[in-house]
């Protein structure tokens, strides 16, 4: 593997350390083979060296299981505080817990900044073994959890159980959880805590031998309901707690795949409690929101939205919003706790629910504050107002002097002298905790830094954290340029537009990989680029040149306009499409037009909502840059044709 240098332009005075005396792959192989010997060799040999961590990391890692105390606790304290010793804090904890070496694990345990589940319940039981009860209760709420918790928490919920801090009831209401989320093997594994009801746990179907063939006997469980719960839902009996949550996990199962039968089921039910049917109401609305069936919102109704969590509170908004129903908009964004009334997005819908109620005082009054931003949301708050996104101020420029002090930075120097050997992750890990308590000055001396590394993903990261100073420039780069801007063009496509992708896309890292295999500044499948590449005639094209960022950003503007093209010129549509699948963003249109920002809004899947959000936010930005490129984000956002209005998009 090539090892890239590491590259510092514009200033002759800044070279960033690419002597890398440590071979890292050499670590990671020993570490691999477990060649303790090799290891211990590296080790020696990186004394003084910024990456000296690395090998007696690896070093201690690799044998875990027999590591000494003393050498574990000498590695903290010589490299505490860094990422490498974060990480390896986390790692040798969970080895004293396997070895049930409780004191040790209290008097390290305080030195984490954000305890995980896992480790949160270790310190429970460390606390349970020296007999200390008095804070047994304090983290009780990781129970009520509908997926399954790590195994560690097991002791510590046997223990609350015992002590009376966990009930029946509270075991009943995790199943129920569990059920609604979907996961009956957790339901089962529960359900050992009330009793082992047959429902839940069913015994093995009876089999009648006949002289031609068996015939099973099968009768209402977990199982059958799972597999055919339009069946089976009739047979259940609901005289037991068991039965009626069978029952409602046959509603839920229902409503996935038919779900104006489970309404008709729910509404002639009469044997459920109100809460029951609320309940039932509540889930089959969250299921059908999330298909953007235009019923959910009046059966959200019917259930206890004051019970939903943050993110199911926000489908009962969007389930309104997408039918237009803003006094239901206005009243739901209301009844939110105070912190999720403050996100931008709710504040910009309650602003909109107002004016559609006539109070359009109040609605610029929220917009004001919120035009502030810079985001999707502030920007539309913005033009609201009848502003548009003005040319950024003078951006703040860092000296040669602000540049060396902020390269000296420890945590810094690791991160140049990892992404020179290609360890990226590492690196980024290394960049992102040197950026801790940095003023606004340090953090876009850092974003220069890195760009002069070709490290853009890191500057875009540290330029975006200032909070007062800002420069536009460093947040919204323009490498490879020569390259983009044409291929944009050619196209027939906006470059402000393709930039904005790039920058959502690959954060402009050319040779980044994704774990699914997307390649290259545009991101692009192997089998997407193969099929791109034949119908623009590359008939020497190999996989190689997806990391090329002369010949990716071709094949991915090729891809976005014949998207751009299928789907009427529409970019909320063809932004979808790039990231979520062109079938999707079809899909996900309303019966009859929709405005954009409302489709964008109920994009089911979280990461297209943020990434179309994003990407058109970033275009806006990157017209400044560039000529005849629109500056207003609404100018972006053009009516979604529905379904009726449109063929269906096929992939």
């Amino acid at each position: 593997m090539l090892k890239k240098t590491v590259l510092l332009a514009l200033s002759s005075l800044l070279v960033a350390s690419a002597h890398a005396r440590i071979n890292l792959d050499s670590v990671r192989e020993a570490s691999r083979s477990r060649d303790l010997q090799t290891l211990a060799t590296l080790s020696e040999q990186s004394v003084g060296e910024p990456l000296e961590m690395y090998p007696r990391y690896y070093y201690l890692i690799t044998q875990i299981n027999q590591t000494d105390e003393n050498d574990a606790n000498a590695f903290l304290a010589r490299y505490s505080p860094s990422p490498m010793a974060e990480r390896f804090l986390g790692d040798w904890l969970k080895e004293l817990a396997r070895r049930q070496n409780w004191s040790q694990y209290e008097a390290l345990y305080s030195k984490l900044d954000s305890p995980n589940t896992e480790q949160i319940c270790n310190k429970q039981q460390a606390t349970i073994n020296r007999g200390d009860y008095s804070q047994l209760g304090n983290h009780k709420q990781l129970w009520f959890s509908g997926k399954a918790q790590p195994q560690a928490c097991n002791s510590y919920f046997d223990t609350l159980f015992r002590q009376g801090l966990l009930t029946a009831d509270d075991a009943w209401m995790r199943i129920r959880l569990a059920l609604a989320n979907n996961q009956p093997d957790l339901a089962r594994q529960l359900a050992v805590r009330v009793g082992s009801p047959e429902y839940l746990v069913p015994k093995a179907p009876v089999v009648i031998k006949q002289k031609k063939k068996n015939i099973v006997v099968q009768t209402a469980n977990i199982n059958t309901v799972n597999t055919a719960p339009e069946r089976w839902v009739n047979d259940i009996e609901l005289g037991t707690r068991a039965g009626r949550e069978l029952w409602l996990f046959a509603i839920e199962k229902i409503g996935r795949t038919n779900p104006n039968q489970a309404a008709r089921l729910i509404t002639e039910q009469s044997q459920l409690s109100k809460e029951d049917l609320q309940f039932a109401w509540q889930q089959l609305g969250l299921t059908a929101a999330r298909r953007l069936a235009p019923e959910a919102s009046a059966w959200l109704e019917k259930g206890h939205l004051e019970d939903l969590s943050g993110e199911d509170r926000a489908w009962g908004i969007r389930s309104a919003l997408r039918i237009g129903d803003w006094k239901t908009v206005e009243k739901r964004i209301n009844a939110l706790p105070a912190n999720e009334q403050n996100d931008n997005a709710w504040r910009y819908w309650k602003g909109r629910a107002l004016l559609a109620q006539n109070n359009g005082a109040a609605a610029n009054a929220i917009w004001l504050s919120l035009s502030e931003q810079i985001d999707f949301y502030g920007l539309l708050a913005k033009e609201e107002l009848g502003a548009i996104l003005s040319a950024p101020q003078a951006p703040y420029k860092a000296s040669i002097d602000d540049l060396k002090a902020v390269q000296g930075i420890p945590a810094i120097q690791r991160a140049l002298e990892l992404n020179a050997q290609g360890w990226r992750s590492e690196a980024n890990r290394e960049w992102n905790w040197a950026m801790k308590g940095l003023n606004d000055q340090q953090l876009l001396a850092a974003a220069e830094l890195a760009a002069r590394n070709r490290m853009y993903d890191r500057s875009i990261y540290s330029a975006m954290r200032p909070t007062n100073t800002q420069d536009f420039a460093l947040r919204f780069p323009q490498p490879y340029r020569d390259s983009i801007e044409p291929a944009a063009k050619a196209n027939g496509l906006d470059p402000a537009w393709v930039f904005g992708l790039i920058r959502q896309e690959s954060r402009f890292i050319a040779d980044i990989r994704s774990s699914a295999g997307a390649t290259g500044l545009m991101q692009l499948m192997p089998a997407t680029a193969t099929w791109v590449a034949k119908k623009m005639g590359m008939s020497d094209f190999k996989m190689s040149d997806m990391s090329d960022p002369a010949i990716n950003p071709q094949l991915g503007s090729y891809y976005l306009a014949y998207w751009y093209d299928r789907f009427g010129g529409n970019p909320v549509l063809a932004t979808a499409g790039y990231n979520a699948g062109p079938g999707n963003a079809g899909k996900w249109r309303g019966e009859r037009e929709l405005e954009a920002a409302i489709y964008i809004e109920t994009i089911p899947f979280t990461e297209t909502r943020d990434y179309v959000k994003a990407v058109l936010t970033n275009a806006t930005h990157y017209a400044h840059f560039f000529n005849n490129s629109p500056t207003q984000l609404m100018k972006r956002l053009p009516p979604v044709p529905g379904k009726n209005t449109q063929n269906e998009v096929v992939e």
